[in-house]
C-alpha cells in the first residue's frame, strides 16, 4: 500500500475538519432537542425519549460532564463523543466496504455487501438508508470500537446533518480507502482546530487540552527506520550467515539478503568493523527472547495505531518463515502474543483497533473476515466516577483486591491527564494482587447473575440489540457491587469503565521486550499543575518536558537486563573486581521512539543524560533535525529517532556493605558499546531526510565517554580536548520583559530617549560587527513597573558597562559587539574576564567554527546561554587569527543602516570597513534604497540618536558625517507637516526634497544620482513625486519594521490632499493645523477651481471634506476612534488625540487606522496598512494591574472607551 499523495491529504483534511464542524452542529442540536443539559425533561418528550435522555446525561457525566447543582448538566464532552461515534461508523464503514469486508450478518456465513447493495437492503433491514445500514453492519463487527447497547447510537442526527456528513464520505476518493496513512491522518485532522484553539487560548495543558495538542501522526519513514533497525537488526543476526557478514561488499547487499516477502527492510543500516565484518549498525539485541512467540512489544501512546500495524506487518510473515505458521494462523498469534497498545484518549484506541483488525482482515491468505483474537489495546486515560467504597465492591470480600481496587479508584482519576505514565508496578498494591487476577476479578463480576438483583426502576426493562459477543452481553449483569439506588444505565457506565481500567492496569503493569512509541510532546511551562507535579514527583531528572519523562516510563516497561555470575572460588564474602572471574549481563528489553532532540543536549537535562547513559544500553540515533514532519512547518519540532535498551551490559565492582550479597554493582556504561548515529538534519523536507537516512555516514562514538562532555552533552563527534570558553568569558542571559509590548519599543518611536529609557541590544538577522541596536527599553534604573512584571527578569545588571559581544541565540547564531549596553532575553552576551581577550572571541565568535560548535553541543532552535560557555576555545589560536584580521584592534561602532541607533543620520554618508587598511574609513557616497527614507525624516525635523548624543563612542568617520550633517538643518520643516502638493505658499514635497538632497550630495548631485536613487527605490524611470504619493509610506513602514514614525495622511485620491506627518510632533495642536490649515487651504483652492471650471475640483473637494470628517472624529477621540493602553488605568487614559510616546506607535496609530477607508482595506486615513494589530498580547496580568478584573488577567488591546467614561474617571479624582 501507498501512503497518500499530498493533493489527497490536503483534500481528506478539509473533509475532516468540514465533517467534525457539521457532526458536533448535529449532535449539539440532537441533544437540545432532548433537553439533556436541562435540569428537567420537555413535558413534550415521549416516555422512549425520557428513557434515550437519561441514558445519555449518564453517559455524559462518565465522560467528564458536569451536573450544575444537581440540575442542569454540560455537554460539551458528549457532545463530542457523540459527533465522532456517528461519523466514524460512517467512514470505517466506507473503508470496510471499498476493501470488499463489510459483511451481512448472516450467522452461519456472514458476506460481504456493497454501499450500493447496503441501500437496496435498507429498507427490508428497518434502516433509514444504506449508510445508516452500512453504519450498523460496520458496528457490529467492529464490537470492540463501537458499543452496540451505546446510547449515542439510540440518538438520531437531525436530518439536513446526517446528509451532508453522508456526502462528505461519499465524495471523499477511492485511494483515501486503500492507501497507508489514511487512518492516521483521520485522527490528526480531526483535532487539528481543537489543537489550534487550545494552543492560541495559551491555557496551561491538562486532560481536556492533551489529546488533541500532543496528536502528530509519525511519518512512515520514521517508523521504518525505527523497526528495521530494532526488529529488522534482530532479524537480520539471525537470518544471515557468518559469510555474509564478511564478505559483503555493501549495506544493500545484506539487505536484501536479510529480507523476506513482506518485510523489504529498507531502512536497516549496517556498518563494517575494523575487521572488516559487516554488522547492524544498531546491535543485534542479543537481550530479546529467541522464539518470537515470546517477544512482546508496546506502543503507550500507540495514537492511530501506525507503530502497530507496522510491527505487525514484520512480524506476520516472520512467524510465518521462522515459526512455520500459516498466513491466517501468523495473524492471530501475532495479534494474541506480540501486539499490545495503551492510548490516553478513547477515540485513538478505537481508530488503532479499527487499523489493527482492518490490517489483519486484508492479511494476503489470512481468510479475510472473522473474529480475531481480542485485541491487546486499551485506554489508559478512563476515569472511575462512582463512589470509592462501591467501586470497592468489585473485590468480591477479597482483601487484597479490594486494596488494588482502593489504588485504581485514586490514581484512575487522574488517567485523563497521566494516561500511560500511570504505573500499577510501583504501587503498594502490586506487592498484595497480580493485575491480570484483577481482570479476572472484574470478568467473574461480568458474568455474575443478575438474579439477585431486582431492577426496581420506573422505566420497565431494557431491550438490548441482538448479535453482540458474550462480553457485552455480560455487561447487562455487571450489577452485583453497584448500590441499589443507582440505575441500571449507570452500572453498565461503571462496568464498561471497570472493565477497560482492569485491560489498562494490565498493560500498564506488564513487561515488554520493545516498546516503541512517538511520545507527546509537552514542554513543562505548558503543562497544567496536575501534570507538571507528577512529572517533577516521580520522574525528576525528565520532567522538562513530558517527552522525556515517556522515555523514561517507557524504560520502566521494558524488562530488565539479566545478570549471571560464575561461581568465584575467592572466600572472603567482599571482593575487588580482579577477583571477580566473569559476570555475564544482558541488556533489557529495548525501546524504540520518536521525541524531541533538546534533551540530548541542553543543561536542563544533565542529569536525565548521566542517568542514561550510566544505566541503560544506546543503540542508535537518527538527528533528523526542522523538517522532518511534513505537516510541521518550519524548526518547531527538530525530532530524533532512537533506540535504547534497558541496563548495560557492563560493571562496576566496589567493596560492598551489603552482608547478604558477595559483590555489589554500580552501573557504568559499558566501555565497549558504541552509541552509533547518522545525521540528516541538513535536508530540508521529510522525503530528503528520508532518502539520506539510507546513504548518511554512520558514525560511532564510546558511550561512556559521552559522559566526559561539558553537562555529559550527548554528540555524535569525538570530543575535543582543552579549554572551554567558559575559562575566559561569561556567557550571560538578558532581561526578560515579561510583556514586550509594554517596555520595549523601537527608538525611531521616540523623538529622543524619553525619561526612563535606555537603549537596549537585540537579536541579529546577520553577523556584523555592530548590529542589533533598534530597540529601547522602559527600565526605569529597574525600579518601576518592570520590576514587578509577571514574567520579567532583571538579570546581569552588573555586567552593564563592560564590552563584549552578544549572541542571537537562534538558528545560525549572528553576533555583534557590543559596548556596555544592556541586552535582552533573545540574545546571550559573552563578556571575556579579560577585556583585553575581547578580539580573540570575537574572531572566533565570527567564524564558521564558532556555529558548528555549538550546533555540536546544542541543535535547538534557542540556544540556551550555558551552551556557548561549553564549547572548546584556543585563546592562543584565535588571539592569532584577530591579530591577522584585526592588526589595529576592533573598530569604535559604525554603520549606514538607519535603522541603528548609533547611524550617523546623513543620506548618502557611507562609512566602511577598509580591508587593506584594517579600519575603519570614508566611503563612497551611497545610492542605496535606504537614502531617500532618511533624506524625508530629515525633512520632516528627525534626528538619530547618535547625532543627539555627543557621548556616544562613535568611529571618527561617522562623527564626521554627524557634523556634515548639520549643513541640512535648514531643510527641516517646523511643524513636521510636509504636503505633497504645494499648500500654504509651502513648494510640493518633491521640491523641497530634491533641495534636502542636492545640498547632501554637494557636487556629485545630478539627474544620474536620482535616476539612481528612484531605480533603488523600485521606482526607476518615474519622477520624486509619484514616488511620495505611491511607494514611500510602504517602504518606510517595511523598512522601520511596520512601526512607521513618518505618517502618509491622504483623501484616497492619486492627485488628492496627501501630507507626511512627524508623529513625534503630531499633537492635537498640530492636528488641529492639519485639518484646519494645510487642509483647510486645500479644500478652499478646490472650491476656487470648482468655481474657475476646472477638472476633477468637485471630486477633490468631496475626497477633502471627506477626509477631513474623519480626521475630526480622530481629534475628538470618541469610541471606537480612541486611544486604548492596557497598562492605563482609566483616569490616565488619553482623552481626544493625545497621544504619549511612551506607549508606541503600535496603540498611537489606531485610530488614524481604524476611521472608515479612504483607499487601502484597513489602513483608514493612511496610504497603506501598517502590519499592525490589536490582538491579545502574551502573558498574564498582575491581579493589581488595572483592566485585570476586566479581562480576567488577558492582555487585551482592542478596547475602546467613550469619552463620558473616562472624563467621570478624572473627575473623580478631583
Amino acid at each position: 500500500m501507498q501512503p497518500l499523495d499530498k493533493t489527497l491529504r490536503n483534500r481528506l483534511e478539509r473533509t475532516i475538519k468540514d465533517a467534525r464542524d457539521i457532526a458536533e452542529d448535529a449532535a449539539r442540536a440532537a441533544l437540545e432537542q432532548l433537553g439533556v443539559g436541562e435540569a428537567a425533561p420537555f413535558a413534550y418528550l415521549s416516555e422512549q425519549d425520557r428513557e434515550l435522555r437519561r441514558k445519555l446525561r449518564v453517559h455524559g457525566r462518565q465522560l467528564g460532564d458536569s451536573l450544575n447543582g444537581g440540575k442542569s448538566q454540560t455537554m460539551d464532552r458528549l457532545i463530542e463523543e457523540v459527533a465522532y461515534e456517528h461519523w466514524h461508523r460512517m467512514l470505517f464503514a466506507r473503508f470496510l466496504a471499498e476493501n470488499n469486508l463489510l459483511m451481512y450478518p448472516d450467522p452461519d456465513d456472514p458476506v460481504a455487501v456493497t454501499l450500493e447493495e447496503c441501500e437496496d437492503l435498507a429498507a427490508d433491514e428497518g434502516a433509514a438508508n444504506g449508510w445508516e445500514l452500512a453504519a450498523r453492519f460496520a458496528a457490529r463487527m467492529l464490537p470492540q470500537i463501537f458499543r452496540l447497547d451505546s446510547p449515542v447510537f439510540q440518538l438520531g442526527l437531525p436530518p439536513e446533518h446526517q446528509q451532508k456528513l453522508e456526502r462528505l464520505v461519499a465524495d471523499l476518493e477511492l485511494p483515501v480507502f486503500t492507501a497507508s496513512d489514511s487512518l492516521g491522518w483521520v485522527y490528526q485532522f480531526w483535532q487539528a482546530k481543537k489543537k489550534d484553539e487550545v494552543n492560541a487560548s495559551e491555557v496551561k495543558i491538562g486532560a481536556r487540552e492533551l489529546p488533541a495538542v500532543t496528536q502528530l501522526f509519525t511519518e512512515p519513514y520514521m517508523v521504518s527506520f525505527l523497526l528495521d533497525n530494532s526488529l529488522g537488526a534482530w532479524w537480520s543476526a539471525r537470518r544471515l550467515t557468518e559469510s555474509d557478514l564478511q564478505n559483503a561488499s555493501s549495506e544493500e547487499e545484506l539487505r536484501r539478503k536479510a529480507a523476506i516477502p513482506g518485510v523489504p527492510l529498507d531502512y536497516l543500516r549496517f556498518v563494517q568493523q575494523e575487521n572488516g565484518t559487516w554488522t547492524p549498525a544498531a546491535g543485534t539485541f542479543d537481550g530479546w527472547p529467541e522464539q518470537l512467540a515470546d517477544l512482546k512489544t508496546l506502543d503507550p501512546c500507540c495514537g492511530s495505531g501506525h507503530f502497530l500495524v507496522a510491527a505487525f506487518l514484520m512480524l506476520v510473515p516472520m512467524r510465518m518463515e521462522r515459526d512455520g505458521l500459516s498466513a491466517r494462523e501468523a495473524v492471530d498469534a501475532v495479534l494474541r502474543e506480540n501486539i499490545h497498545g495503551l492510548e490516553l484518549d478513547q477515540r485513538c484506541v478505537e481508530l488503532a483497533a479499527f487499523a489493527l483488525a482492518l490490517t489483519a482482515w486484508k492479511y494476503p491468505s489470512a481468510g479475510s473476515y472473522r473474529v480475531l483474537p481480542e485485541l491487546n489495546i486499551a485506554c489508559s486515560g478512563l476515569s472511575v466516577s462512582i463512589a470509592k467504597e462501591e467501586w470497592k465492591q468489585l473485590g468480591l470480600g477479597k482483601k487484597n483486591l479490594s486494596i488494588a481496587l482502593d489504588w485504581m479508584h485514586d490514581t484512575f482519576k487522574d488517567a485523563p491527564v497521566l494516561g500511560s505514565l500511570l504505573n500499577p508496578a510501583k504501587t503498594d498494591a502490586a506487592k498484595l494482587v497480580q493485575w491480570d487476577e484483577l481482570a479476572g476479578a472484574l470478568e467473574q463480576a461480568l458474568q455474575a447473575e443478575s438474579t439477585e438483583y431486582t431492577e426496581g426502576t420506573n422505566n420497565g426493562s431494557t431491550e438490548y440489540t441482538e448479535g453482540t459477543n458474550e462480553k457485552e452481553n455480560n455487561l447487562v449483569n455487571f450489577v452485583p457491587f453497584v448500590d441499589k439506588n443507582s440505575s441500571v444505565d449507570e452500572k453498565k457506565e461503571v462496568a464498561v469503565i471497570a472493565q477497560g481500567l482492569a485491560k489498562a492496569a494490565t498493560l500498564l503493569a506488564g513487561r515488554y521486550q520493545w516498546v516503541i512509541t512517538n511520545v507527546p510532546y509537552l514542554a513543562r511551562g505548558k503543562q497544567d499543575e496536575r501534570l507538571r507535579d507528577f512529572c517533577e514527583k516521580y520522574y525528576p531528572e525528565a520532567k522538562n518536558d513530558l517527552a522525556t519523562v515517556f522515555l523514561e516510563r517507557c524504560l520502566e516497561l521494558c524488562e530488565e537486563g539479566s545478570t549471571e555470575y560464575t561461581e568465584s572460588t575467592e572466600k572472603e564474602k567482599n571482593i575487588s573486581v580482579s577477583s571477580v572471574p566473569s559476570v555475564d549481563r544482558k541488556s533489557g528489553g529495548v525501546v524504540s521512539v520518536v521525541l524531541p532532540q533538546n534533551w540530548l543536549f541542553l543543561t536542563s537535562y544533565k542529569k536525565f543524560r548521566e542517568k542514561l547513559l550510566k544505566n541503560d544500553t544506546w543503540h542508535l540515533i537518527a538527528r533528523l533535525g526542522p523538517g522532518a514532519f511534513e505537516t510541521i512547518s518550519g524548526e518547531v519540532v527538530k525530532a530524533i529517532l532512537i533506540s535504547l535498551s534497558r541496563g548495560n551490559g557492563s560493571t562496576e565492582y566496589t567493596e560492598s556493605t551489603d552482608m547478604n550479597s558477595l559483590f555489589s554493582v554500580s552501573s557504568v556504561p559499558s566501555v565497549d558499546n558504541k552509541i552509533r548515529g547518522v545525521d540528516v538534519s541538513e535536508p530540508r523536507t521529510a522525503s530528503e531526510k528520508a532518502t539520506q537516512l539510507l546513504k548518511g555516514e554512520i558514525k560511532s562514538v564510546e558511550q561512556a565517554k559521552q559522559l566526559e562532555n561539558p553537562d555529559a552533552v550527548v554528540t555524535m563527534e569525538e570530543g575535543a580536548s582543552g579549554a572551554r570558553l567558559g575559562k575566559f568569558a561569561r556567557s550571560l542571559a538578558g532581561i526578560d520583559s515579561g510583556d514586550s509590548n509594554r517596555f520595549s519599543c523601537k527608538f525611531w518611536e521616540q523623538e529622543h530617549l524619553l525619561e526612563g529609557w535606555i537603549f537596549q541590544l537585540n537579536s541579529n538577522s546577520s553577523s556584523l560587527l555592530f548590529n542589533g541596536r533598534e530597540h529601547i527599553l522602559f527600565f526605569e534604573n529597574g525600579e518601576g513597573a518592570l520590576a514587578d512584571c509577571p514574567g520579567g527578569s532583571i538579570r546581569n545588571v552588573r555586567f552593564w558597562g563592560k564590552k563584549g559581544l552578544t549572541v542571537t541565540r537562534m538558528r545560525d547564531l549572528p553576533v555583534s559587539l557590543s559596548m556596555g549596553e544592556g541586552w535582552n532575553r533573545n540574545c546571550a552576551c559573552i563578556i571575556p574576564k579579560n577585556e583585553h581577550d575581547l578580539i580573540a572571541v570575537w574572531a572566533y565568535a565570527s567564524s564558521v567554527q564558532f556555529l558548528e560548535d555549538v550546533r555540536k553541543l546544542n541543535q535547538k532552535l534557542s540556544v540556551s546561554e550555558a551552551t556557548f560557555e561549553n564549547i572548546p576555545f584556543d585563546l592562543d589560536h584565535w588571539t592569532k587569527v584577530a591579530e591577522e584580521k584585526y592588526p589595529n584592534g576592533l573598530p569604535k561602532p559604525y554603520t549606514n543602516d538607519p535603522t541603528q541607533w548609533i547611524f550617523h543620520g546623513h543620506p548618502c554618508g557611507s562609512v566602511v570597513w577598509d580591508e587593506e587598511q584594517k579600519w575603519t574609513a570614508h566611503g563612497p557616497l551611497r545610492t542605496d534604497d535606504t537614502v531617500l527614507h532618511v533624506a524625508v525624516a530629515r525633512l520632516l525635523g528627525y534626528r538619530w540618536p547618535a547625532e543627539l548624543d555627543a557621548s556616544m563612542e562613535l568611529a571618527d568617520e561617522q562623527r564626521e558625517w554627524i557634523k556634515r550633517c548639520g549643513a541640512l538643518a535648514s531643510f527641516a520643516d517646523d511643524d513636521g507637516i510636509v504636503c505633497i502638493p504645494p499648500v500654504r505658499g509651502e513648494a510640493s514635497a518633491s521640491d523641497r526634497l530634491l533641495n534636502l538632497l542636492a545640498a547632501a550630495y554637494g557636487g556629485a548631485w545630478s539627474n544620474d544620482t536620482l535616476a539612481a536613487l528612484l531605480k533603488s527605490a523600485d521606482h526607476a524611470g518615474k519622477t520624486l513625486e509619484t514616488w511620495l504619493r505611491e511607494k514611500f509610506f510602504t517602504q518606510h513602514c517595511k523598512l522601520f519594521q511596520h512601526r512607521p514614525f513618518i505618517w502618509h495622511i491622504w483623501d484616497g485620491l492619486r492627485d488628492g490632499f496627501a501630507a507626511l506627518v512627524n508623529y513625534h510632533k503630531l499633537n492635537a495642536k498640530l492636528l488641529e493645523t492639519l485639518i484646519y490649515t494645510y487642509l483647510g487651504d486645500w479644500i478652499s483652492r478646490q472650491k476656487q477651481d470648482i468655481a474657475s471650471g476646472v477638472d476633477g475640483a468637485q471630486e477633490r473637494l468631496a475626497a477633502a471634506e471627506a477626509l477631513k470628517k474623519k480626521l475630526e472624529l480622530i481629534l475628538e477621540g470618541e469610541a471606537p476612534y480612541d486611544i486604548f493602553v492596557r497598562w492605563k488605568p482609566l483616569e490616565k487614559q488619553p482623552i481626544g488625540w493625545d497621544p504619549d510616546l511612551n506607549d508606541g506607535v503600535r496603540l498611537n496609530i489606531r485610530p488614524f487606522l481604524t476611521v472608515p477607508d479612504v483607499g487601502k482595506k484597513s489602513a483608514g486615513v493612511l496610504r497603506d496598512k501598517p502590519n499592525i494589530n490589536w490582538n491579545k498580547d502574551r502573558g498574564k496580568d498582575v491581579e493589581s494591574a488595572p483592566w485585570y478584573h476586566v479581562f480576567d488577567g488577558d492582555r487585551i488591546n482592542d478596547h475602546h472607551l467613550t469619552l463620558a467614561e473616562k472624563r467621570a474617571a478624572r473627575e473623580d479624582l478631583l
